[in-house]
């Protein structure tokens, strides 16, 4: 009998709902100009005596330490009766509250903004733009919590924002923190257009006044949605948002689960290069909702919000995100096919100029982000060049050894397939290269991405009926220095290369350049008096360093003037015309 009683109970205990942690957050913004929001967390549901809420230390899709903290002010926490609860910060980024055992308690807290950037946040007068990272302190130990949002815009305002609307009016949820802070929030007065692709709405909301035809740019911003979402075989989201701002500065934009925030300069859009690159920024953004959000190493998501999370693999997740932000325009005919190589010369050249490419690798510049070099010119190297650049050839190598059977958009859809609910674990991106294109791409891994070799631009681009030429245009004088100006009147030494006759010669970065040969030097004409010496002649520079003002010969070497020119071939054959074809569909 006392079997089956307790057999009863624990049946009953089993079908009884359990208590589960809740989370509300409030945010108001009651004085815009002081650029202040006010947030409050509602926490229910809680057990033990004390709660830990951390502010993240950096926001992710830009990856550097932010530290978030820094501008929070007024901490405040009570329990259910309104009595102030005590606290304490064990670290940089961490409020821990004595509950003393009470269920629930109310946090508030103020929070500085005033960031106009794809990565940053801003109250203002004209509205209240921010992403979850600089507000939302997370619970320690319970991310995984079901979120509300409560919203109060100013009369007036409207929201904007890639989150699920709630039951009540300005309300919004999110099944855990991680979605919460990915889907940032604009409040204000702005415009929006919404139309169909993939079967899927998209809004595009455009706050401030871009100097371009603004029909136009919707059109050219579905034809880049729709061509992606054909190669990508479908939208893996309900709705997205494009958040778009255009103030007198700024560029960059930012990579959600459903949306982007884009910040370019909106009075430059009526040049046809500056909103060519503002299209560019829109395919990236977009790419990238499969290409980290979905295809990603296992560590970038769920997040570590409290430390740097290391990846081998941004020059993919970067790099590739470029390769196909600039193709897809293209294949979409937003730009054509010439315009299309001739920003790929750009970017050889952007690479080729980069001497840090002989001794950092894709990898190594992917793993060392978090940091910046004090050398920056000597060892740096951008994994968005240099992936962009071997995301390209990886994509001609599959061509031709598949006679153009498989390419690049295969492996990025398997990846896609495999990878989307968990990431790819140990940043092993080549076992699903080799899966998709049946082969083994070691080699060229190990040459190109774990090494430094030199890519081979004139052997690959080739199978498309692309030329490529390292073009020599002559000997120059080089005293083996770069230079700035600074206004009109001074000349800084930037960098000096390691082995070169500035460097033999004693000159050091942050050099002031006065003078050369006893006459004045002038930012805008310095190369000139360079280059009207020969190689092998002395130039008698006068210098300040720091305090000091010095005397410093430099004897100049011979340069060979190198231009890299990339270019779709005249008479291309007809195995080139179909491969080339095949690619730029």
């Amino acid at each position: 009998m006392r079997r089956i009683v307790l057999a009863v109970f624990f049946a009953v205990a089993i079908c009884l709902p359990s208590r589960a942690l809740t989370v509300t957050y409030d945010v108001r913004t009651p004085h815009p100009t002081n650029h202040l929001f006010e947030v409050t967390i509602e926490l229910g549901e809680l057990t033990g005596d004390h709660v830990d809420l951390a502010m993240p230390a950096w926001t992710p899709g830009y990856y550097r330490i932010q530290n978030h903290a820094r501008n929070v002010r007024e901490f405040h926490a009570a329990g259910p009766d309104g009595t102030a609860l005590a606290f304490t910060r064990p670290d940089k980024q961490t409020w821990r509250i004595e509950t003393g055992g009470a269920g629930s308690a109310i946090v508030s807290y103020r929070v500085f903004a005033r960031s106009l950037s794809a990565t940053g946040s801003e109250l203002s007068d004209e509205h209240a733009y921010f992403h979850g990272s600089w507000l939302f302190m997370y619970l320690v130990d319970a991310i995984r919590t079901p979120v509300v949002l409560r919203l109060h815009p100013r009369e007036g305002w409207k929201i904007a924002t890639g989150l699920e609307p709630g039951k009540e009016p300005d309300t919004f949820t999110a099944p855990d923190y991680d979605v919460l802070i990915d889907c940032p929030v604009e409040m204000g007065t702005f415009s929006v257009d919404t139309f169909v692709a993939g079967g899927v709405p998209h809004d595009v909301v455009v706050h401030g006044d871009p100097r371009c035809d603004h029909a136009a740019m919707i059109a050219d911003v579905r034809k880049i949605v729709e061509t992606q979402i054909a190669l990508m075989g479908g939208a893996p989201y309900k709705r997205y948002v494009f958040l778009f701002h255009f103030p007198r500065f700024g560029s960059g934009g930012l990579e959600h689960l459903n949306s982007t925030s884009i910040i370019v300069n909106g009075e430059e859009l009526g040049d046809r290069g500056r909103y060519e690159r503002f299209l560019f920024i829109v395919s990236h953004e977009f790419f990238h909702l499969w290409n980290v959000k979905r295809i990603r190493p296992a560590q970038l998501g769920p997040f570590d919000y409290a430390k740097e999370v290391h990846t081998r693999n941004l020059w993919v997740h970067e790099g590739w995100t470029t390769y196909y932000g600039w193709l897809a325009m293209e294949r979409a005919g937003v730009i054509d096919r010439k315009q299309y190589v001739n920003y790929l010369q750009e970017e050889v050249n952007n690479l080729l100029r980069r001497d840090g490419r002989r001794i950092t690798s894709p990898e190594t510049s992917s793993w060392n982000t978090w940091y910046e070099s004090d050398d920056p010119e000597s060892t740096e190297v951008s994994y968005y060049t240099s992936g962009h650049l071997v995301g390209l050839l990886l994509d001609m190598e599959i061509r031709r050894r598949t006679r153009g059977e498989k390419s690049l958009d295969d492996v990025m859809r398997l990846a896609s397939a495999k990878t989307a609910d968990a990431g790819y674990p140990a940043d092993d991106f080549l076992a699903i290269v080799n899966e998709a294109a049946g082969g083994d791409y070691r080699e060229f891994f190990e040459a190109y991405v774990s090494g430094t070799a030199e890519l081979p631009y004139g052997q690959d681009l080739s199978l498309v009926g692309i030329q490529y030429e390292a073009k020599d245009e002559g000997a120059e004088s080089d005293p083996g220095f770069d230079v700035q100006g600074i206004g009109e009147d001074l000349v800084r030494v930037t960098r000096v290369r390691e082995g070169s006759p500035a460097d033999k010669a004693g000159f050091d970065n942050g050099d002031i350049l006065l003078a050369a040969d006893g006459k004045r030097l002038r930012a805008g004409t310095f190369w000139n008096v360079v280059h009207g010496k020969k190689p092998g002649e002395t130039i008698a520079f006068t210098v300040f360093r720091g305090e000091r003002l010095i005397e410093e010969s430099v004897t100049l070497a011979e340069r060979r003037k190198i231009s890299h020119q990339v270019r779709l071939m005249e008479k291309p054959s007809d195995v080139q015309k179909h491969f080339l074809d095949g690619w730029l569909k």
